[in-house]
């Protein structure tokens, strides 16, 4: 077998013969044996440091895994790193010059093919990367988590209703605050010990609308800001009739309220014997029954009506129509047979109670509110609201295609007395979108949920010419595929719209520095479903020892030589 003569060779060689004559002029020039040992081995230590230095030892060891650094690696994460580690950092990631950096996970893969597992530090893996994460066994050490975390907000809203966002903020975040369209502050809170938070405001506008997260330290210091897109509605066209037995403070404030909130009213109310107070068409025939999409009787009402407008009644429910019974007194007995043969026992008390909301809706000062002195208790309904001690307030069952609620609240519209005009409207906003006639969908493209500029987002849903209308006018064809979804790289950020076919739809798309937290915290939950595959083998490669040992040792025992012989 012949082996190939290389530089190498040759080199060690020379240091090999340069090691011997060292050693030996050494040991001539010793008078005492001793010293010329000791001589002799210091300049062929010498020799083999620099031939060690020059030419390290290689060693094998495990190549299965490339170690991809994301954005939150730490300097600790490059330390726990073994000297042998093949490490690439990712677009975003905090690395020294020293460490390879590659444009995305598929590229550090090519250029390291024998790469069988990605070790994964720092927040985890963005959506581009995932895909190609999947098609391998993944370790992941996440980053600390800080800042804002967790967020979940509504992408609509209903004009003039109060919505509510929570979320959980840790440390340093000791306070959170949320700003309007404006930058008015409309609701702050101070973080409890696990960091959840919870924050409303009023829609007082339609169209787009963009609200603002943010998050301080202890120093009232900005520690992140995260956007809070809404899309304000006005709401649908709902037809209600409502038959009372007689005026009063509740259904004075729900009629300004209902008529806000674009509900076609018609109301009956009696006011004597034979003499009632009407505004609109409110007789419960089955044609304007088929036209309303929610009746609302009281039982002072109840006990007036026909048993022909009982039966049309019932019947429209069955069919789809909401009925809201409220109660604001005691039950008559012919109203209490009724009630019971739709499911609800009563019996009734002698005082009204009082009862608190705050659980509900969430007011900054403890406010006590009424329900009517009347016990109801309904086996198989479903709770609409309830007290802070968890009595039911509002309740609800299906009847055929249709509803049928029941409530207790008498004074609701304190709420706008006590300057809370949209807690008001939440709360009934919440309970007439349960109980009135169902509507189908609308179709409409599926969008994003979060988007950040920059990154690849999917529309579904999409027609055959679809595009995107950026902020700046910029017009951008799409090309779904056959499921009807296109991919779309967002280059501005703000709102866009969707245009497919004759729609026209609205979505939100991040600044790369929005919500960093809220990024971070998507990519680590994501790369944690990739993790749990293991390896069934591991490839090993052979890689040359450090450096800087061998030459540290020789530059020590140059030293040691030089000392010998310096001039006496």
């Amino acid at each position: 077998m012949t082996s190939e003569l290389t530089p190498m060779h040759l080199s060690l060689a020379v240091l090999a013969l340069a090691a011997v004559a060292g050693a030996a002029r050494a040991w001539r020039r010793e008078v005492a044996r001793r010293h010329g040992v000791l001589r002799a081995g210091l300049s062929v230590a010498l020799v083999a440091a620099l031939a060690l230095a020059l030419f390290p030892p290689r060693v094998s060891r495990p190549a299965d895994t490339v170690t991809v650094l994301t954005p939150g690696a730490t300097a600790a994460d490059l330390k726990a790193l073994p000297w042998f580690a093949t490490a690439v950092a990712l677009p975003g990631a905090m690395a020294p010059k020293t460490i390879e950096t590659a444009p995305d996970l598929a590229t550090a893969l090519r250029r390291h093919p024998e790469a069988r597992t990605v070790d994964v530090r720092g927040n985890g893996l963005p959506p581009r990367d995932q895909p190609v994460a999947a098609m391998l066994p993944l370790r992941f050490m996440p980053g600390a988590e800080r800042g804002l975390v967790a967020l979940n907000a509504p992408a609509r809203a209903l004009l003039g209703t109060q919505w509510r966002l929570d979320g959980r903020a840790l440390l340093p975040a000791v306070r959170v605050e949320l700003r309007d369209p404006s930058g008015a502050v409309v609701d702050q809170v101070t973080l409890g010990v696990d960091g959840a938070f919870r924050l409303s405001a009023l829609a007082r506008a339609t169209g787009e609308a963009r609200y603002e997260l943010r998050a301080f330290d202890a120093a009232q210091g900005l520690v992140e800001a995260a956007s809070i897109p809404l899309l304000i509605e006005p709401g649908e066209g709902l037809r209600a009739i409502v038959r009372a037995g007689a005026p009063d403070p509740e259904l004075k404030y729900w009629r300004r309220w209902a008529s806000d909130a674009g509900i076609a009213v018609a109301v009956s109310a009696g006011v004597s014997d034979g003499l009632s107070l009407r505004d609109g068409d409110a007789a419960l025939t089955a044609s304007a029954l088929a036209e309303s999409d929610l009746v609302i009787v009281d039982e002072r009402a109840w006990l007036a009506l026909l048993p022909a407008e009982k039966s049309a009644l019932l019947a429209a429910v069955r069919d789809g129509l909401g009925l809201l019974l409220r109660v604001a007194g005691p039950l008559e007995p012919g109203v209490a047979a009724d009630w019971q043969a739709l499911g609800l026992v009563t019996e009734n008390l002698d005082t009204p109670s009082t009862v608190t909301l705050d659980r509900r809706t969430g007011l900054r000062a403890r406010e006590t509110f009424t329900a009517a002195p009347v016990t109801i208790t309904a086996t198989g309904w479903e709770r609409l609201l309830e007290d802070d001690r968890g009595a039911p307030l509002a309740q609800w069952r299906s009847e055929g295609r249709g509803r049928i609620g029941v409530w207790t609240l008498l004074d609701s519209y304190r709420l706008v007395l006590l300057g809370e005009p949209a807690r008001y409207g939440s709360l009934w906003q919440t309970a007439l979108a349960t109980i009135t006639r169902p509507r189908a969908p609308e179709a409409e493209a599926a969008l994003p949920a979060t988007g950040w500029i920059d990154e690849r987002s999917v529309l579904c849903g999409l027609g055959d010419r679809a595009a995107v209308l950026a902020p700046s006018g910029a017009l951008i064809t799409l090309l779904p595929r056959v499921d009807r979804c296109a991919a779309f790289w967002p280059g501005e950020s703000g709102w866009h719209r969707i245009q497919s076919g004759a729609e026209s739809r609205p979505f939100y798309v991040r600044a790369a520095d929005d919500a960093p937290g809220l990024r971070a915290a998507r990519d680590r939950a994501a790369t944690r479903r990739l993790v749990g595959r293991t390896a069934d083998d591991v490839a090993l490669r052979d890689v040359p020892l450090p450096r800087w040992p061998f030459a540290l040792l020789f530059l020590l025992l140059a030293s040691a030589l030089w000392w010998r012989e310096r001039p006496r």
